[in-house]
C-alpha cells in the first residue's frame, strides 16, 4: 500500500516533468496547461494518493481543521476526497447562489482560467457551523479565486487553517494569496516552467519534497 501510494504521486510528477500528462493550449495571450489527470480522466487512485498526502502533511503541521471546503466545480472532487480521507464534514463554495440558501453570502472574483468575472456564493448557515476550514483547490493561476473564497469564509466566521492547491502555476507569475497566511499555503506541484512540449519545471511542493 505505502510504495503504490509513492508510486503514484512519482508517476504524477513525472507526468508533469516529461510533459506525458500535459498539453499547452493558448488562451488570449494566456498558456493554459491540459494535465490529463488534474481536469481530464480522473482516476480514484490519483484522488486517494493527493489526499493521503494531504493527511501526512496536515499532521506533521499540527493543523486541524473541523471542515473541508473547496470552490465548485473542479476543485469539489479534492475537496470531497481529502473529506473522506479525514473523516471531515465538507461544504462547497459556489458559482451560482442557490435556492436553498437560509443566509446567502457573496463576493467577487475573476477566473482566468475561465476567462469570466466570477461570483462566488456561500450560505452562511451551513459555514458558520465550522471555525477552522481546509480550503482546496486544483489550480492556483492569479490567486484573485482563493482571496475571495477566503474572504467569504471569513465573513461567514469561518478561518482558513491551511490552503492545498493541486497545481501552482507560478510561471504566471502572479503572487501566491494574501488571504491565506503565506506558510498556510501549501501547493503539491508548483510549476515554475513549462515548454510548448508541456514539459514542466517542478523543483517545489509537497510532492517533490515527499518523494
Amino acid at each position: 500500500m505505502e510504495s503504490d501510494f509513492v508510486n503514484i504521486l512519482q508517476k504524477l510528477l513525472n507526468g508533469l516533468r516529461t510533459g506525458a500528462h500535459v498539453k499547452v493550449v493558448p488562451v488570449e495571450g494566456k498558456r493554459i496547461l491540459r494535465i490529463s489527470w488534474l481536469n481530464v480522466v480522473h482516476e480514484p487512485e490519483v484522488f486517494r494518493a493527493i489526499a493521503r498526502l494531504v493527511k501526512i502533511h496536515a499532521a506533521k503541521m499540527g493543523y486541524d481543521a473541523d471542515a473541508v471546503a473547496s470552490v465548485e466545480t473542479s476543485g469539489a472532487k479534492y475537496g470531497l476526497a481529502l473529506a473522506n480521507e479525514l473523516g471531515k464534514p465538507y461544504f462547497s463554495i459556489h458559482k451560482a447562489k442557490k435556492l436553498i440558501f437560509q443566509q446567502p453570502v457573496t463576493a467577487e472574483g475573476f477566473s482566468v482560467t475561465e476567462s469570466k468575472p466570477v461570483t462566488l456564493h456561500l450560505d452562511k448557515a451551513v459555514a458558520s457551523q465550522f471555525r477552522n476550514v481546509f480550503l482546496i483547490d486544483d489550480v492556483r493561476r492569479t490567486s484573485t479565486t482563493i482571496n475571495t473564497a477566503a474572504d467569504l469564509l471569513n465573513e461567514c466566521g469561518a478561518q482558513v487553517t491551511a490552503c492545498y492547491v493541486i497545481i501552482d502555476l507560478a510561471f504566471a507569475g502572479h503572487p501566491r494569496p494574501v488571504r491565506v497566511p503565506r506558510d498556510r499555503y501549501h501547493p503539491l506541484f508548483v510549476i515554475s516552467s513549462v515548454d510548448d512540449d508541456g514539459r514542466c519545471v517542478v523543483d517545489e511542493g509537497l510532492v517533490p519534497e515527499f518523494l
